[in-house]
């Protein structure tokens, strides 16, 4: 409680008021239309300059079509500061006819993120992942296996298998620990990638085709079946305050920057939704100060922004939006409310 009450303080001190995006975007800055993107840049902080609300980085996207992943933009492009209007024919109206003005009232599209790699950010199950069954070889046989290979799992037709169906293919790691209270928060689920049943060669054996990988794929991963992959999610403003910490990372690194999967320690039980997003912040922390032989506070600072993708019983996965600085482990994450 004193923790909570502790970072609630630091996050009020620091952090400024965000405000809700409006249903129509403003005028670019000064009036400037066009934008060259420079080192550094993105979707998000070239919104937040030009239009004062990084939120409205969805329609900066949509003015400039070029763009395949608003995640991944270069230095030297050239971007849209404003929609393209076509040009429309005059209509000349004949003397003697009133004109009559009808204006329709279209109400803007929400904000939405758009993730390129949906399906391969897993997530952190408070309980170990059930399984339907395990590729457990393949043809030929080789250890690090890849898309277009053929393998063999051990379900078939008294498991209800038919050709056609597809499985995602995962591994779950051992018990995810908290940076910070040492508690199991769960079991990290890696996404690997997809197969498809080929044939059906008896009771419990059927071949299969990879159809995708995110990483590799080896004997022993674990298959269920296919849920849809979600690519995008309608950014969502949080409710009220909540913070949390992040407790882990998709590629097991140290340092998470722009565009890396984290995991936080809030979840459906804390009303979290994707879409939501959150700010990062570095705590407070001690130094040694050897002219006075004592401690001296360093204080803490906003170092990013992640929005959440999908949300378990405990635990959220989430995408590093921006970053100032390098995100870890232990990092509190405090609920954007507009």
């Amino acid at each position: 409680m004193g923790f909570r009450l502790f970072v609630a303080c630091f996050l009020f001190i620091v952090s400024g008021i965000v405000v809700l995006a409006k249903s129509e975007t403003p005028e670019p800055k000064n009036g400037v239309t066009v934008y060259v993107v420079r080192p550094g840049d993105s979707l998000w902080n070239i919104s937040k300059r030009f239009f004062k609300n990084p939120l409205l980085w969805p329609r900066l996207w949509s003015f400039n079509p070029f763009i395949d992943d608003p995640n991944l933009i270069y230095p030297g492009e050239v971007l849209s500061l404003k929609p393209r209007v076509p040009k429309l024919p005059v209509v000349k109206i004949k003397p003697g006819v009133e004109e009559v003005s009808i204006k329709e009232v279209v109400e803007p599209p929400p904000p939405v993120f758009f993730y390129s790699r949906g399906g391969h950010e897993g997530f952190i199950s408070p309980d170990e992942w059930e399984h339907m069954g395990t590729i457990i070889s393949s043809e030929p046989p080789k250890i690090l296996l890849g898309e277009g290979d053929t393998v063999y799992v051990n379900i078939g037709y008294e498991d209800g298998v038919g050709t056609g169906d597809r499985f995602t293919v995962f591994r779950t790691s051992k018990a995810v620990l908290h940076p910070l209270s040492g508690r199991r928060v769960g079991y990290k689920v890696a996404i690997l990638g997809e197969i498809e049943i080929v044939e059906v060669k008896g009771k419990h054996l059927s071949s299969a085709r990879i159809i995708s990988a995110f990483r590799e794929i080896t004997r022993g991963a674990r298959i269920r079946p296919s849920e849809p992959f979600i690519k995008e999610v309608v950014l969502k403003k949080g409710k009220q305050r909540l913070y949390g910490s992040i407790i882990e990372t998709l590629n097991n690194v140290e340092l998470s920057g722009r565009g890396d999967i984290v995991y936080i320690d809030v979840g459906e039980e804390d009303n979290v939704v994707p879409g939501n997003t959150f700010s990062v912040y570095k705590l407070p922390r001690m130094a040694f100060d050897p002219d006075r032989g004592g401690g001296i506070t360093i204080p803490g600072a906003f170092v990013g922004r992640v929005v959440v993708l999908n949300v378990q019983r405990e635990t959220s996965t989430a995408i590093v939006l921006e970053s100032s600085r390098q995100i870890e482990r232990g990092d509190t994450v405090s609920l954007d409310v507009f």
